[in-house]
């Protein structure tokens, strides 16, 4: 049976591999692979696990996941002091790259602290999992007192953008890179 269940540590290569294979990054240079894991997958999986949650299938296999920061003070503070020098170290580009990604989420920090990543094995895409992680993250961070939530994805990206507004996201911001959009808890009672 599929199922939505606590992201747990034996997880982590499975997930790490569909987020290179979502980001179109299996066959890239090491260089590439380092830094989409760095921006994408893992402070979440290893500075806050218990925020993170897995479709998986019916061997309990993860087929995707919804990855979040709850706080953004704490995920920047963290961030900048162990995951922004590893950007450095891949290249100056890449750190450049990964301040401004900073930026695209401190923005929305006072009304939308936690923000996160999604990603679905593309066999597993369009059965439902995605609203069932949305769903499962909305609840546990309701349940944590948040009023919201928020993420960014590409500009042109029209499905994904689909999608979030299918499940109740508003857009906050369009740019030419990126379209973030929000998840308002309190609205959604209103």
């Amino acid at each position: 049976m599929d199922a939505i269940r606590p992201y747990a540590q034996r997880d982590r290569e499975r997930v790490r591999q569909i987020c290179l294979k979502n980001a179109d990054c299996l066959y890239a240079p090491e260089d590439t692979k380092k830094y989409i894991l760095l921006m994408y997958c893992d402070y979440y999986i290893e500075q806050e696990p218990e925020n993170c949650f897995v479709a998986v299938d019916d061997n309990d296999n993860a087929v995707g996941y919804i990855i979040c920061a709850q706080d953004y003070e704490k995920y920047e503070k963290t961030f900048r002091e162990k995951y922004l020098p590893q950007a450095d170290a891949i290249s100056s580009k890449r750190f450049v790259e990964a301040r401004l990604d900073l930026l695209s989420h401190a923005m929305f920090k006072s009304l939308y602290p936690a923000h996160f990543h999604i990603d679905i094995d593309e066999a597993y895409q369009r059965k439902g999992f995605g609203s069932l992680l949305i769903s499962t993250l909305r609840m546990h961070l309701k349940a944590r007192d948040l009023g919201g939530m928020m993420m960014v994805c590409g500009a042109d990206n029209q499905q994904a953008i689909n999608f979030y507004k299918k499940n109740g996201f508003k857009t906050l911001l369009t740019t030419k890179v990126g379209r973030a959009m929000a998840l308002d808890f309190d609205a959604e009672s209103a």
